[in-house]
């Protein structure tokens, strides 16, 4: 009497096994993010609280000699600012105290060719 082939019962239950697996995965998977989409609250562990620098205090910017043009600026620390200017064609890095009003001199850079932008 001659078989026909057939799946072996231990690999038909491991694959369904394995589909309700995915399937159980799945709906867990979009629950977390429903659940996490939800909720409003951030994790206390990476609450960050910055202060408020009201506008009326804040310290007007430093008075630059005349032909130069600020680029940018960035906090160093507290009450020191770096002011990235433009003096002739050449860049200049200067600190500025905000506290004292004071302009320390910085790092000087290249001279950029006429028409160059910085």
């Amino acid at each position: 009497m001659e078989q026909t082939p057939g799946t072996p019962k231990g690999l038909m239950a491991a694959v369904i096994g394995m589909g309700l697996l995915i399937v159980v995965g799945t709906v867990a998977l979009v629950g977390v993010i429903i659940h996490r989409m939800g909720s409003h609250t951030p994790p206390s562990g990476t609450a960050i609280a910055a202060r408020a620098v009201p506008l009326q205090n804040a310290a007007a910017p430093p008075v630059l000699p005349a032909g130069t043009r600020l680029i940018s600026m960035a906090r160093v620390q507290d009450g020191l600012m770096a002011l990235h200017i433009a003096d002739n064609g050449q860049d200049r890095i200067l600190l500025w105290q905000i506290g004292t009003d004071h302009l320390i001199p910085g790092v000087e850079g290249a001279l950029h060719p006429a028409g160059a932008a910085p």
